[in-house]
């Protein structure tokens, strides 16, 4: 049997895929995407600048979160990775990017977050789903994600 060879094309078009869906405000900086278990951005020092992009409503605040990551390791279950305690936070910033005040530790990974002010109320902490799948052989995806960053080593 002998295939158009727009069919092929278009079999391969159907069978890989990947989206990254944002709720909340969308990270601009530190860079997210790819695949949650390996996309860990590095960024070049112990008080990285976070850019997101900014609420509709124009009289908005943020709050920025930013929480150590854990990594436990297991014969089973191999390498997981966790949210850890609370290593920053700050409440009613008025722009769309915010420099962390205090120095992180180095060579660690950590998760962070924003969510929006107006008027006495919150939102939620934004977070971000990933999908990546191939039809043949299945795929990965993620849930409900914090953002994530690496820091340097020094």
């Amino acid at each position: 049997m002998r295939f158009a060879p727009g069919f092929a094309t278009g079999l391969l078009a159907v069978t890989a895929c990947s989206s990254t869906t944002f709720s909340g405000v969308t990270p601009i900086s530190p860079k997210v995407g790819g695949t949650p278990q390996s996309s860990w951005t590095t960024v070049d020092t112990l008080q990285p600048l976070l850019r997101w992009t900014p609420a509709s409503e124009p009289d908005a605040s943020y709050d920025v979160i930013i929480y150590e990551g854990v990594k436990a390791t297991s014969f089973m279950r191999g390498t997981e990775r966790t949210v850890g305690t609370r290593a920053y936070y700050r409440e009613g910033l008025k722009a769309t990017e915010h420099r962390v005040e205090e120095r992180l530790r180095p060579h660690m990974e950590y998760y962070w977050s924003v969510r929006i002010r107006r008027d006495g109320q919150v939102s939620d902490w934004s977070r971000y789903d990933y999908r990546k799948g191939n039809f043949v052989i299945g795929g990965q995806w993620g849930n409900n994600l914090l953002f994530r960053f690496k820091t340097p080593a020094r």
